[in-house]
């Protein structure tokens, strides 16, 4: 192989990736955070008078009780604050934050799915003319990235079983390939051999 097609080669690759990941946001985008948490940014994390810590506030155990078990369920706790800057009551246990996560973990699966099938039929179309080279070689290369995208994209949701089911799955479609590919030639008078 020349240099033009490895060069050739590595282009098809990052450009199928490129490809990929702006086709699949373009056609189902990802959830965006100002859709589940509109106008909250930064609302939770800090208190409205930062000093109010030094003025001795004083906690109830049931506001600290229903804060922890806000934060528990995933939420934000928001609070009502009093002229001093002292938390006095818990407003509001803010889930939007949960609801996004929900909706990533949700989208990550369906991208999962995705990448996977397009990565086995572009593993599978390179691994067909592969005697075109670069672009058998690339387009091999392209499924197997494919469906390392999806698998990352997704493998926080994932179990420890199914990490290794799917790793399990890659490297055997990869060890097959890769004996199709460099086992002898035998001369034989049936062509599909």
């Amino acid at each position: 192989m020349n240099v033009k097609n490895i060069v050739l080669g590595v282009g098809i690759f990052i450009v199928f990736m490129l490809m990929l990941g702006y086709g699949i946001e373009a056609f189902y985008p990802s959830p965006k955070y100002e859709n589940y948490c509109a106008g909250d940014y930064g609302r939770y994390s800090a208190k409205a008078y930062p000093d109010a810590v030094e003025q001795n506030c004083k906690f109830s155990k049931t506001m600290t009780e229903n804060e922890t078990s806000c934060y528990v369920n995933g939420g934000s706790p928001v609070f009502e604050y009093d002229n001093s800057g002292c938390a006095i009551k818990l407003k509001e246990c803010n889930l939007c934050q949960k609801k996004f996560n929900e909706a990533q973990k949700d989208y990550s699966k369906v991208i999962f799915i995705i990448a996977l099938v397009v990565g086995i039929i572009t593993l599978f179309v390179g691994y067909g003319i592969l005697s075109i080279e670069p672009v058998g070689s690339a387009l091999m290369a392209s499924g197997v990235g494919a469906i390392f995208y999806g698998s990352v994209r997704n493998w926080s949701n994932l179990s420890d079983v199914w990490r290794f089911l799917l790793l399990l799955i890659a490297l055997v479609l990869l060890v097959w390939i890769a004996l199709r590919l460099n086992r002898p030639k035998k001369k034989s008078w049936m062509f599909w051999k």
